[in-house]
């Protein structure tokens, strides 16, 4: 569905056009009543969501039926409404993207609460396995006990903790993580439904108990604090706003809301650029997918709204793409993921994070220790246990891809640099992330770190999945270096489970290695082209806009070999449409000139690069084998982007 209020409007008067007709012609027919869901998956259409309930409300005011209740009307049309949380995270981050929906939460609700529709419309949200898509996985670590009991442990806490700490790792529990967190109603997709297929009866029985339990929790409570709306004589009242707040955004903290500012600038300026670099690392990620065989039957590519490369929209056509800066990803959310993630080795769950935790740290607000100010504001709100392990699994700590590909390049992007200082930074906020980790147990950090590093001797004594996050070394995937720091004998049971957990980045890396072997070339000319090509638009369009392309804008005569790309392109292909606005500008601009300049005709030679490249995509086997290698790290993994 569009997040236009006026596409919605539009198709529910057909819809009841055609209801009406039906009946007039078979009176008496029972006919289901159909409901629409619009879907909200960029930050403008999330923020804006109560201006679009507004317009669908003075819709059901003027189209209801004679005694019919404005709100009965309205719940005819939308009993559910429908945020991407997947897509919105690539726009803003992950931490950024969640806060959001929170806040879109309680406007909603609020709304609804309001007009007397708490009850009868819904909120959705859309998320997919990895935490980068709003951590809609299956973990089956969650309030399990963090600590082995046994003699061994017990010598080894003897040897470093106080009698209460001891005692206080007895009830220390992971908390609760992926699908079991929170309490709202969300998608379950690919991984999660597969694995959830495989559960054994009681743990699928546990499963379905807990989601259900936690969601009617939830849907009570909300209820509760809707009613007071309903039931006073005032639009609203205190109370009421802060109850609904605190069940919906939760306690506000100042702190984090400048840090997500400073994070969504932090992940934008890497992924897309600024308006000068005109694109970011986001383009190898878009070219990454293009030649990635799909493993679901979703699209790749974010539609593009077809006919706007055309006539007098050529130039708003090139400026809804380039700079990225502007625009944002032209990637659905599980191709992004993968293509960035998996394939790149440049973790999207913390890209720009610890950059902006070192920007944020320098900044006025900031008062005393700036590592304690973080630890206490900020990192309480983050996914530490996600986190650590995406960074630890996917990471490329020598950059062996992304170095490969910035010779294509401009030098001097700023997304470069920007990625550099961020991986920099990296180092000096790990340990306040395993802290934070260890602390979300339960646990009194002090007993444990020597410093700034978890005592190594401890590490028997954690479940083996925490014990390779907090070892010194997030990235070590070598055992022996492991128990060269531990030292006395550990139970074998434990050294096999940490050594399979330490040896998956390693595979990871060798199926990586697998899948540039057959991408690296063609996106790499792929890349070179279309930033040449999109540098030499941004700089034209700037001398050029208003002058050279006349508005009546008439279709120029394409190359041969372009007008059949284009011809057996999809018609909703972003790539396609900017490609033929960009091919029609560059032609018209050159028109009338004795001699044409050497950028435009570098440019109109770029085009017909990349359509040819798109034409000799991975042939057949190549596809299979690429696919393979992906799936054997989504094996290693449990998530498939």
């Amino acid at each position: 569905m569009s997040t236009r209020p006026e596409a919605l409007i539009e198709l529910d008067r057909k819809l009841r056009a055609r209801r009406e007709h039906t009946l007039r012609d078979h009176p008496g027919i029972d006919i289901p009543v159909l409901r629409l869901i619009p879907l909200f998956e960029e930050p403008d259409a999330v923020l804006g969501l109560t201006g679009y309930l507004n317009k669908l409300w003075e819709y059901s005011l003027q189209s209801r039926r004679l005694n019919q209740e404005t709100r009965d009307r309205f719940a005819e049309i939308v009993g559910e409404l429908f945020i991407a949380g997947s897509d919105l995270s690539q726009q803003v981050s992950q931490a950024a993207g969640a806060q959001m929906y929170r806040q879109a939460k309680f406007e909603l609700l609020h709304w609804l609460a309001r007009q007397g529709l708490a009850e009868r419309v819904r909120l959705k949200l859309g998320s997919g396995e990895p935490m980068q898509r709003q951590g809609g996985y299956y973990n089956d670590v969650s309030g399990r006990a963090a600590f082995v009991q046994s003699e061994e442990s017990t010598r080894r806490f003897t040897a470093h903790l106080r009698e209460s700490t001891r005692r206080s790792t007895v009830y220390a529990t992971t908390p609760m993580l992926g699908v079991f967190a929170g309490g709202d109603l969300r998608t379950f997709q690919s991984a999660i439904a597969e694995r959830v297929r495989h559960l054994g009866v009681e743990e699928f029985a546990q499963l379905l108990h807990h989601l259900t339990l936690l969601q009617a929790t939830h849907r009570g409570d909300l209820r509760r604090a809707s009613e007071e709306f309903a039931e006073s004589r005032l639009t609203s009242t205190a109370r009421s706003e802060r109850a609904l707040e605190r069940l919906t955004v939760g306690d506000r903290e100042p702190a984090l809301e400048a840090f997500l500012k400073v994070l969504t600038e932090n992940f934008r300026q890497i992924l897309y650029g600024r308006d000068e670099d005109v694109v970011g690392i986001h383009i190898i990620s878009y070219f990454i997918a293009r030649s990635t065989p799909p493993l679901r039957d979703r699209p790749t590519v974010r539609p593009g709204p077809a006919g706007k490369g055309q006539g007098s929209r050529i130039l708003e056509r090139i400026a809804e793409t380039i700079p990225f800066s502007r625009y944002g990803s032209l990637l659905r959310a599980i191709a992004h993921s993968q293509a960035q993630t998996t394939v790149l080795g440049v973790n999207q769950l913390t890209t720009g994070l610890f950059r902006a935790l070192d920007t944020f740290s320098g900044m006025q607000p900031v008062e005393g220790n700036p590592e304690t100010y973080m630890a206490d504001r900020i990192l309480p709100h983050l996914p530490v246990y996600e986190i650590l392990r995406s960074l630890r699994l996917y990471h490329d700590p020598d950059e062996t891809y992304l170095r490969a590909i910035e010779r294509a390049f401009p030098a001097g992007n700023s997304a470069f640099v920007a990625l550099r200082e961020d991986i920099d930074a990296m180092g000096r906020y790990i340990p306040l992330f395993q802290q934070e980790l260890l602390r979300r147990h339960g646990i009194d950090v002090s007993d444990f770190f020597e410093g700034i590093r978890f005592i190594p001797d401890l590490l028997p004594t954690l479940r083996a999945d925490i014990a390779v996050l907090l070892q010194p070394d997030l990235f070590n995937t070598d055992p022996e270096k492991l128990w060269n720091l531990i030292g006395l004998p550990v139970d074998t049971e434990w050294r096999g489970a940490v050594a399979r957990l330490l040896a998956a980045p390693g595979e990871i890396r060798r199926w990586r290695a697998d899948a540039w072997a057959l991408l690296e070339n063609p996106v790499f000319q792929r890349v070179e082209s279309f930033v040449e090509l999109a540098v030499a638009l941004y700089s034209l369009s700037g001398r050029k806009l208003s002058t050279d392309v006349p508005l009546s804008g008439r279709p120029a005569k394409m190359p041969s070999k372009l007008d059949s790309f284009f011809r057996m392109s999809r018609a909703d292909d972003e790539m396609r449409q900017f490609l033929a606005a960009a091919m029609e500008y560059l032609t018209i601009a050159s028109e009338g000139l004795m001699e044409v300049p050497a950028n435009i005709i570098r440019a109109m030679k770029e085009v017909e690069r990349i359509a040819a490249i798109e034409e000799q995509a991975l042939s057949g086997e190549e596809q299979d084998r690429l696919r393979f290698f992906l799936l054997q790290i989504a094996r290693i993994t449990g998530e498939n982007g």
